[in-house]
Order: C-alpha cells, then sequence, then structure tokens
C-alpha cells in the first residue's frame, strides 16, 4: 500500500466549521465529483469552484482522493443516520428497528445518496481506494452501528438473535431489496414516503417474526 492509499484508509476528521475554507471546498468539490465524476474533476477545477488558490486548496488536502474521503466522511457524519442510534436504543426493538429502516431506506433514496453511490461505481474498477474510502466512511459505520443495535436487542431479550452479523447483514437485505438497484439503474422513480413507510413496515414485521423469541 502507498502512502496516498494508507491516507485513504485513514479516517478524516469531519464537519469543518461552517463558512470555513474546507467546508467551501468541500462543497465545490461534492457539487463537481457527482456532476462530472471523479476522474473528470481536477484539482484546479476545485479551486476555481471553490473560489480558492491552489496553494490554498492543497494548504488543507493534500491530493484529491484525500479531498474525496474528507467530502464522504462530513456527508455521512452529517446525514440523517448519524443522528438516530442512541433514540434506536431506547425505544422497544420493534419501533428501534423501524426509525433505522425508515431512516435508512430515505437515506439511501435520497438523489444525493444514489449519485454518490453510482459516482463511486462508476470509478471502482480505475480507483479501488476510492470505493474503499467510501464504505469505511459510511456503510461500514452504519452496519456496524446497526450490529450494535441487534446485540443490543438480543442482549435485552426481545429478539432472539445468535448471529448478529447475519441479522444484521439480513435487515439491510429485506429492506433495500429491489428497490436500491432499481433506483441506482434509473428504472423506478423515487417511491413517496408513505410507500417506502409501507415498505419499511412489512420488513421490520418480516424481520422481527422472523426473531421473535419463543415464548414456550
Amino acid at each position: 500500500m502507498d502512502s496516498g492509499e494508507a491516507r485513504m484508509t485513514t479516517l478524516v476528521a469531519p464537519t469543518p466549521e461552517a463558512g470555513s475554507k474546507p467546508a467551501q471546498i468541500m462543497e465545490a468539490a461534492g457539487a463537481l465529483f457527482l456532476e462530472h465524476g471523479y476522474s473528470a474533476v481536477s484539482m484546479d477545477a476545485v479551486a476555481k469552484k471553490a473560489n480558492v488558490s491552489k496553494a490554498t486548496l492543497y494548504a488543507h488536502f493534500g491530493s484529491k482522493e484525500e479531498l474525496f474521503r474528507a467530502m464522504v466522511a462530513c456527508e455521512c457524519a452529517n446525514s440523517v443516520m448519524s443522528g438516530i442510534w442512541d433514540e434506536a436504543m431506547r425505544l422497544p426493538a420493534t419501533e428501534g428497528l423501524r426509525l433505522i429502516g425508515r431512516t435508512f431506506v430515505r437515506f439511501i433514496a435520497s438523489a444525493k445518496a444514489l449519485g454518490l453511490y453510482r459516482m463511486v461505481l462508476g470509478e471502482v474498477l480505475r480507483q479501488p481506494q476510492l470505493a474503499q474510502a467510501f464504505y469505511e466512511s459510511g456503510p461500514a459505520e452504519t452496519f456496524q452501528r446497526a450490529q450494535e443495535f441487534m446485540a443490543h436487542a438480543a442482549g435485552t431479550g426481545e429478539l432472539a438473535i445468535t448471529d448478529c452479523d447475519l441479522a444484521t447483514h439480513q435487515f439491510f437485505g429485506l429492506l433495500k431489496a429491489n428497490m436500491h438497484m432499481k433506483l441506482l439503474l434509473c428504472l423506478s422513480e423515487r417511491p413517496s414516503d408513505e410507500e417506502l413507510e409501507r415498505f419499511v413496515d412489512a420488513a421490520v414485521d418480516l424481520f422481527a417474526k422472523g426473531y421473535a423469541p419463543d415464548k414456550r
């Protein structure tokens, strides 16, 4: 692993101060990446879009890869998913699953999230480190927090889960199903919030029944 790849697999501190140069640069980079794709965007273009000098840009971000990682980490830290976990832990298990599920499907069905997924998938063969950076900054964190929720629900006896890793895979599989793939491929319109809630409720009910404790 070279030094650039090593930087890509190290988390970058997210959420710069609003109005600061790093925030200004990341906002510009995000808009350009989503519009043109990662490979087509140069650091010159980012500096111009952000209205900063190249010296200022490189003072904050040593490379385009580092800038991408910081942008993704910031987006994930500020996403709707980041603020639900403590509340989910306090709720009965089924309601916690419902909160996680509804928040998750609304997030992955958003135009911004879909654009980011498409961009990363389009670069994965040319820039595999981008996929790693994206995964570690977002999906891996969500999966880990959901796995902790499963362990909590198993610990309280509300769900009869013995393999929390497997259960987490199953839960997200039920939530995404074929819907996310069709949205990524632009084969369907985003469902309404009511349709998403109905979809999540059915997934949660099925999951909860499958892991219901034996009352005998």
